[in-house]
């Protein structure tokens, strides 16, 4: 699959002392389920990462971790101390999520049906926004020397830190609300909240815990306060200075998955809690997958997520993929002129590092990410002979024509996904108590959804065969 979510899912569940969760990875990608209780992160690039700690019981202090759970394996930990814990994936610095524990006896808020819908839920609303970076591809391109192009390809793209936070009434005042939060630079996040039901003139404190909205938490950071307005509503817009999620990858500026609450407060106490769920999405796939250029041209290839490390890496025919952990997968080799044959490789790129190549013999060439191969995460460069340097048309032509079946290739992958998560929800939320309304209502929004996709590869298509038309007309007039 080429779009992985990054999250817990459900992001927040809430159990019993004595209690104990599987965590299952059913995603192609590694991860770790860690307890850090406090304790500073612990490093991704270290042996310790893929290391289990703590064993299998957990009582709310010291470190307790998976260790490296490769697809398909899970964990199981018992929790046998009423609190709320936030735990992460080592790996992926914003991937977070909350286990609320109350003590024993305590009535459970959901079952586990039901926690299966939310996460079902909040893991479809990740893979359709990491299915949407296919339609952002650019091709950035400048002018190089002795009129030579210099190419940029994405290294895998992950989708923009933003999300949205209902704010619901939890007294009497009738206070609600939404918020938007954004990083909108490295380090700078904006946090704009909107409220109603409010009094004129008075003052409310917003605020952001660490912690569960129905469980509590610790105050993080405070918010510029709302006045209320003559018609009841409020509003404010803040900018905060954020640190890394994770110290060990400085680029790290992100909203965690899980783990963050804002609070709505005055005089008389709290009025309004809201979570922020916000799992990204990655995906898996270098953009443009297939880039046409000429002999001397120059292709830079950019780690832009915030918490992936990819490799670039070419492997001539015969031989076999290297093993990521091998010393072949960790050592750049070949350098940066790529001459058609012999191993070239990046070595592992970290989120902002670039790594680029001058292609100066013809042909078609394939090269893969030596961590993510398993997931199809691979691209093409097509070289043409310098000759054809001065009719640009034709390289911008052949990209846009590649775009173009790529993008109908992935809205068909979405429409056959939608289709499998119509079952899977109906066989879910089957199995509850009255839960046609749900049904009807998730199964409506997706066959929206795939009829617009199918429109718009209709349009695509015939855009393909116009482009192509056009092109050949070109040819036999110049021809002529």
């Amino acid at each position: 699959m080429s779009v992985m979510s990054m999250g817990f899912f459900p992001e927040i569940i809430t159990i019993d002392a004595g209690d104990n969760i599987t965590f299952i990875n059913n995603s192609s990608e590694v991860h770790t389920v860690t307890f850090l209780s406090g304790n500073p992160p612990i490093n991704p690039f270290s042996p310790e990462a893929n290391m289990r700690i703590g064993g299998n019981i957990y009582n709310g202090s010291g470190i307790v971790s998976s260790g490296m759970l490769l697809p398909g394996e899970n964990y199981t930990l018992t929790f046998t101390t009423p609190g709320v814990y936030i735990y992460r994936c080592i790996y992926h610095a914003g991937m977070m999520g909350v286990v609320i524990v109350n003590p024993k006896g305590t009535p459970y808020p959901m079952t586990q049906a039901q926690y299966n819908v939310i996460g079902q839920l909040e893991e479809s609303q990740s893979i359709a926004q990491g299915e949407s970076l296919f339609q952002q591809v650019n091709l950035p391109a400048t002018s190089g020397p002795n009129g030579t192009t210099i190419w940029h390809i994405d290294a895998g793209v992950m989708t923009p830190a933003t999300t949205l936070a209902n704010l619901n009434s939890v007294s009497s005042d009738n206070v609600s609300g939404f918020a938007q939060l954004s990083i909108i630079s490295p380090g700078l996040m904006k946090v704009e909240v909107n409220l109603i039901g409010l009094k004129q003139g008075v003052k409310y404190n917003v605020q952001i815990f660490t912690g569960a909205a129905e469980a509590g938490g610790k105050m993080t950071y405070t918010l510029n306060p709302i006045i209320g307005n003559s018609n009841g509503t409020g509003s404010s817009i803040t900018m905060l200075k954020i640190d890394p999620l994770d110290p060990y990858i400085p680029t790290s500026y992100d909203i965690p998955a899980a783990g963050w609450y804002i609070n709505i407060s005055n005089d008389k106490g709290t009025l309004a809690l809201g979570d922020i769920i916000a799992p990204s999405a990655s995906l898996m796939r270098f953009l443009p997958t297939t880039l046409t250029i000429h002999v001397g041209d120059t292709v830079v290839w950019t780690v832009d997520a915030p918490d992936e490390v990819h490799t670039i890496t070419f492997v001539p025919q015969g031989m076999e993929i290297p093993e990521f952990g091998s010393p072949l997968s960790l050592i750049p080799i070949g350098g940066n002129i790529f001459n058609g044959s012999g191993y070239y490789n990046s070595g592992p790129l970290i989120p902002g590092q670039s790594y680029n190549l001058t292609f100066i013999t013809p042909g078609i060439y394939t090269y893969v990410c030596l961590i993510h191969d398993n997931m199809g995460m691979a691209g093409t460069i097509i070289v043409l002979p310098k000759t054809f340097t001065n009719n640009q048309s034709i390289s911008v032509i052949l990209n846009r024509m590649t775009n173009m079946s790529n993008q109908i290739f992935q809205l068909n992958s979405k429409i056959n996904y939608m289709d499998n998560k119509i079952t899977q929800f109906n066989s879910t939320i089957n199995g509850l108590e009255n839960s046609n309304n749900l049904t009807m209502l998730v199964q409506q929004g997706i066959n929206n959804k795939i009829s617009t996709l199918n429109t718009a590869i209709l349009i695509l298509v015939v855009l393909v065969i116009i482009l192509i038309l056009t092109n050949i007309a070109l040819i036999f007039r110049k021809r002529l």
